[in-house]
């Protein structure tokens, strides 16, 4: 960018003079001298400067024709983060099993070998402060350090604190930000200028040279594997992977780790490190559960209740006190689908096998797979009947409900619809940490990270939509994102409330969320895994086919199960359709394999397996107009 700075001779004494000339000819060009020369470092964007003084450019322009300033180029970092003002550092006491965790991942980076560790601590118990002091260790022996993050809601926090602590030092990368911006970063990385790096899981590409610690927070989470494009990496795998190659550190940190990821530090394969308490001894939060069978119903309303009597009663109390409120409602738009009493139609997309989902705002129906638009009709479409009904609820349902009950109360909704536009995350957690909204409603992005003093009460308006979801991960999905929005509360002085609403309470996965209890909760689920043949105790891999015509696909896919040889030791499930069985037009069939780590640890004879029935598939080219994507331990097989 253009710069505009005083000529050598004004900077040495001669500016008193050249500026009572210049009042009496050209007072703009007088006045716009004396800011040059009266800021601290005497320079300044050209378009800020004429910004300011609200002057034209020809004022620059002729003080440069008299030799009185500077026109120079100056190459400019563009910061997404660039307006933050992250402040002063505050003042951290480890306690013990801070300490306790810090001292031996610092004496694993003094070794400089490959290890990884799992940070096992409650929500609130001071995780991010470790990742902090171990970060200061490793750029005292002049390496470098990647902090990952699973969503970009959580990046704002994340950075404003690790910028208190490291200054200018700390790049960002994240897909939210222009291309521009992520050159820029890019490019100051590879050129040194960067030694620690945050963003979501591609940031662990990032061009840092002489790694030593890879940081992955919130290890647990979904959203660290990219499942939608080729390839179909998970970024904590890729991060291990690169710590071996660098002679690197691995810390994986999570209140509710991954049942795998927690199966390899039962095993040694990996560190263990535990923080079982809250920061200050803080006390964790009080959880019910309430039975939604036996709530009463609203007479004359047949929707179902939104609101338990439990949860309005505990809202109302907190609001009372000045307190904040998190409510979780794992599901975005008003209504999950729309149907016609008379003859049972069902709006669905065109091109997915999938209910549009309805948006109150401009009465649209949205798939939230391909995006396609619609608006929503006033009678039905098939039999022209006017009994029209809106089934299930999302966030835009329960943000009505809310000023219902509670008018006047300023409440914030964030989800995917919300949280489009640039730094629209920041801006909502910003207003809600100020204490401009009392009450925060949201998907699972308000369940993880975030740390407000005054929020108090949590409500789960539906545990169901995670329990109920048709995956052998269900139930510790349910249990991750119930734990982790549980910790939201009462994270300072204050003594946090939970209230979950279910038609399922007697879950497994809820009596252990009410309990805090994440080592019983692993040990049920791991007998089950063990009994199904699940992951951890053996390897998948899902074949999925699609394309336009549904013969050709399952033609396709039946062909290329015909070159599996079956009886070589791992199971074979379909060919079948997909769950979701048409996406953007496409359908979709897949093959499941699956191979005991018992009988083959690597899963060797199965890839080799694959690769020779690809290599053969190949040459036949059977696949006109099918495309096949190959996911190797996917975490969701819909």
């Amino acid at each position: 960018e253009t710069v505009v700075k005083p000529a050598a001779n004004l900077r040495n004494g001669d500016a008193k003079k050249v500026l009572s000339g210049l009042y009496e000819k050209s007072p703009k060009q007088a006045e716009c001298l004396s800011f040059l020369l009266n800021s601290p470092d005497q320079e300044y964007n050209r378009a800020d400067i004429i910004r300011a003084l609200n002057i034209s450019s020809s004022v620059i322009t002729g003080l440069v024709m008299r030799g009185f300033v500077l026109l120079e180029q100056k190459q400019v970092i563009r910061d997404y983060y660039g307006d933050m003002d992250p402040g002063p550092p505050k003042k951290v006491k480890l306690n013990p099993d801070q300490r306790n965790a810090l001292e031996k991942i610092n004496v694993h980076l003094d070794f400089k070998k490959y290890a990884t560790f799992l940070l096992h601590g409650v929500t609130g118990s001071g995780k991010t402060q470790v990742y902090i002091e171990a970060i200061y260790h490793v750029l005292e022996q002049k390496r470098t350090a990647i902090v990952l993050v699973p969503e970009i809601s959580l990046t704002p926090q994340m950075v404003s604190r690790f910028r208190s602590h490291f200054g200018d030092t700390v790049a960002v990368f994240h897909s939210r930000m222009s291309p521009g911006e992520r050159y820029d970063s890019w490019r100051a990385t590879w050129e040194g200028k960067f030694n620690i790096v945050i963003g979501p899981r591609s940031a662990i590409y990032s061009p840092l040279k002489n790694i030593g610690l890879i940081v992955v927070d919130e290890e647990h989470e979904n959203s660290y594997k990219q499942y939608d494009l080729t390839p179909r990496y998970h970024a904590r795998d890729v991060s291990i992977m690169r710590a071996q190659l660098d002679n690197a550190l691995v810390v994986l940190g999570s209140a509710t780790p991954a049942v795998e990821t927690f199966f390899n530090a039962w095993i040694k394969k990996y560190h263990i490190l535990s923080l079982p308490k809250r920061i200050d001894d803080i006390p964790m939060p009080e959880i019910k559960i309430i039975d939604m069978r036996k709530e009463p119903r609203i007479i004359g309303r047949k929707e179902p209740i939104i609101f338990s009597r439990t949860l309005r009663e505990k809202i109302d109390e907190k609001l009372a006190l000045g307190e904040q409120i998190i409510l979780l409602q794992n599901r975005r738009g008003f209504a999950t689908f729309l149907k016609c009493k008379d003859c049972g139609y069902l709006a669905k997309c065109k091109d997915c096998d999938i209910t549009l989902t309805f948006h109150l705002k401009n009465h649209l129906l949205k798939c939230h797979y391909c995006g396609h638009v619609e608006r929503a009709p006033l009678f039905c479409p098939q039999c022209q009947g006017v009994e029209i009904f809106y089934k299930g609820i999302g966030t835009q349902r329960v943000e009505e409900e809310l000023h219902e009950l509670f008018p006047g109360v300023s409440a914030v909704r964030m989800d995917l619809d919300t949280t489009r536009g640039r730094l629209a995350h920041d801006k909502i957690l910003s207003k809600f940490g100020r204490g401009e909204y009392r009450i925060l409603l949201g998907t699972q992005m308000v369940a993880k990270g975030l740390d407000f003093p005054n929020v108090t009460l949590v409500g789960v308006i539906s545990a169901d939509t995670e329990l109920l979801f048709p995956d052998f991960r269900a139930g510790e999905r349910a249990f991750q994102i119930l734990t982790q929005v549980s910790g939201r509360a009462g994270r300072k002085e204050k003594q946090g409330e939970v209230v979950i609403q279910t038609y399922s309470p007697d879950h497994y996965s809820l009596y252990y969320t009410r309990t805090h209890d994440y080592d019983n909760f692993f040990k049920v689920e791991i007998m089950d895994r063990k009994e199904l043949n699940y992951p951890p105790f053996s390897r998948i891999i899902n074949i999925v086919f699609k394309g336009p015509d549904q013969e050709n696909v399952q033609r396709v896919t039946e062909k290329f199960h015909s070159l599996i040889d079956l009886n070589a030791g791992f199971e074979v499930k379909g060919p079948a359709p997909a769950t979701l069985s048409k996406i953007q037009g496409n359908f979709r069939w897949q093959i499941l394999f699956m191979s005991l780590k018992s009988r083959d640890t690597g899963a060797k004879s199965m890839k080799d397996n694959i690769r020779r029935a690809l290599q053969e598939f190949k040459v036949r080219r059977w696949a006109r107009d099918v495309t096949y994507t190959i996911d190797v331990d996917p975490v969701s097989i819909l």
